[in-house]
């Protein structure tokens, strides 16, 4: 006990000390111009119904063999009230919203101390596939819904009620979703006025040491294939949710927008800006790196196995020369899109000795990105977050003195 005790204090005060790292005068990178195909998926009609008070359960499913994904939000009625089963909190509104960027199924709480909750989940159908007609969408004769999708994203949001936010501040979250780290940002960023929404922005709840086969004629493309599929979910729930946030709370239309990444939330956010770039006023990354195809199988949380056709693990000198061909294939990896990042308002975090998104790919990302301002903290990944309540408020005046 003495020991595990000895390695806390050693954690916890680690995380308190970190080294400021000034950005460089200049963007010192080539910035290029990548062209890549749009995320596309099945267009519904504009519409926005509500489901009460005809709802029991709305269960969405997504059935991928690398990112399975069961969600269910149930319901209890009583008195005339609707309740979470699970959170037991008052519901006001639950609504189906359909539009060019898919279905998502949110409801909102009933305000508790001046501050406004929501929970969403966003769905989406691939081009090629069939999708559910109107009908289906909304609770069957048991009061249900049940909806199989080949993507989904879940959501929270927060806001206060008595004044206008500040602007729309996204955390795109780490593995397993809504942590200690993205809970206590989201809230010191509440407290200054901002409408927070938390995007589960997982890449993949992987197995460790989980085989991941890479194929057809090209095993690189495949896993660029991967990669892309989520980055394009993150980017159209992202826009999904952005306009329901804005008929929500139409302030937000002029209002600055925030974008912080969180571990694997951070490998997403350069692609996500990219699409967004001039609408995004700061980016702040937190623990991510560059090259996702080194970082899943390095990763200690992942350490992904790639195979071949044959179901065979590739040997590491094919595994060498496939990332070689990796970083010379532009895509949407942190690797190619950190150099959009904007110079003075980009923020990189970075844990000394982290494993878990490797610090080696962490100092890649931020000199893709041309050394922009950079706080590193002698830590491992999990010291990082596990003492996070000391850098929150630090990050959110570094956000403000940005958009201010």
């Amino acid at each position: 006990m003495r020991i595990i005790g000895l390695v806390l204090l050693f954690v916890i005060l680690s995380g308190c000390s970190m080294e400021r790292v000034p950005a460089s005068v200049q963007k010192n990178v080539p910035v290029f111009e990548y062209s890549f195909s749009s995320c596309e998926f099945h267009t519904f009609p504009d519409e926005n119904i509500s489901l009460l008070p005809n709802i029991r359960l709305i269960d969405c499913e997504v059935d991928n063999e690398l990112a399975p994904e069961t969600v269910e939000f149930e319901f209890t009625h009583k008195g005339g009230e609707f309740f979470g089963k699970q959170t037991r909190k008052l519901i006001e509104d639950i609504n189906v919203e359909t539009n060019e960027f898919g279905v998502n199924y949110y409801l909102n709480y009933a305000p508790d101390r001046g501050v406004q909750d929501s929970l969403g989940r966003w769905c989406c159908w691939n081009q090629s596939s069939d999708v559910p007609d109107s009908k289906a969408l909304l609770p069957d004769i048991l009061r249900a819904v049940h909806i199989d999708s080949d993507g989904g994203m879940v959501y929270r949001a927060s806001w206060n009620i008595r004044s206008e936010p500040k602007g729309l501040a996204y955390i795109l979250c780490g593995l397993g979703g809504m942590q200690h780290s993205s809970k206590t940002l989201g809230r010191e960023l509440l407290n200054n006025g901002w409408a927070v929404v938390y995007l589960y922005t997982v890449l993949n709840v992987p197995d460790y040491k989980m085989e991941v086969p890479l194929e057809g004629v090209d095993p690189v493309l495949s896993a660029i294939e991967i990669f892309e599929s989520k980055y394009c979910q993150v980017i159209t729930a992202t826009k999904a949710i952005r306009k329901r946030m804005e008929e929500q709370l139409p302030s937000l239309v002029r209002a600055p927008l925030v974008l912080i990444g969180i571990s694997a939330g951070a490998l997403n956010t350069p692609a996500l800006f990219n699409e967004l770039q001039d609408e995004v006023d700061a980016v702040v990354l937190v623990a991510g790196g560059a090259n996702l195809f080194e970082i899943t199988q390095d990763g200690v949380f992942t350490n992904w196995k790639f195979t071949n056709n044959n179901g065979n693990c590739f040997s590491n000198e094919e595994l060498d020369a496939m990332n070689e061909q990796y970083l010379a294939t532009p895509s949407r990896d942190p690797y190619f899109l950190a150099q959009t990042l904007s110079h003075d308002n980009t923020l990189i975090i970075h844990a000394k000795w982290d494993k878990v998104v490797p610090s080696e790919n962490g100092d890649l990302l931020w000199e893709r990105a041309g050394k922009p301002e950079r706080w590193i903290y002698p830590s491992g990944h999990l010291g990082l977050f596990m003492t996070f309540g000391s850098h929150a408020p630090e990050i959110a005046q570094w956000i403000d003195s940005k958009v201010n």
